[in-house]
């Protein structure tokens, strides 16, 4: 029997991993979703050049703008949607 809490983690920090854990219908969907996030996770981090919030002598404090809050947040929501779905996946299968 497949675990929810592992596949809601797995889906967390790695979206598409928790479908491939539990298997089921979801799994080539789980097998896009995963490699879509690493590729979406490869790009910026290779082409990012992320300004320093701790700022060095004599430079200005770099202010995240709006955008970066609301862009961190909306991430936040769909990894969470994510893992609550394949929690609830698990959850229907081991019925």
């Amino acid at each position: 029997m497949k675990n929810p809490i592992i596949a809601g983690a797995l889906n967390f920090f790695l979206p598409g991993a928790g479908y491939l854990y539990v298997g089921g219908k979801r799994k080539k969907f789980g097998f896009i979703i995963l490699i879509s996030f690493i590729l979406l996770y490869g790009t910026a981090f290779f082409t990012s050049t992320a300004p320093s919030i701790v700022p060095q002598s004599g430079e200005q404090p770099t202010q995240i703008s709006l955008l970066d809050q609301v862009g961190a947040i909306a991430a936040f929501l769909l990894l969470f949607g994510f893992a609550y779905d394949a929690y609830n996946e698990t959850l229907k299968k081991r019925n």
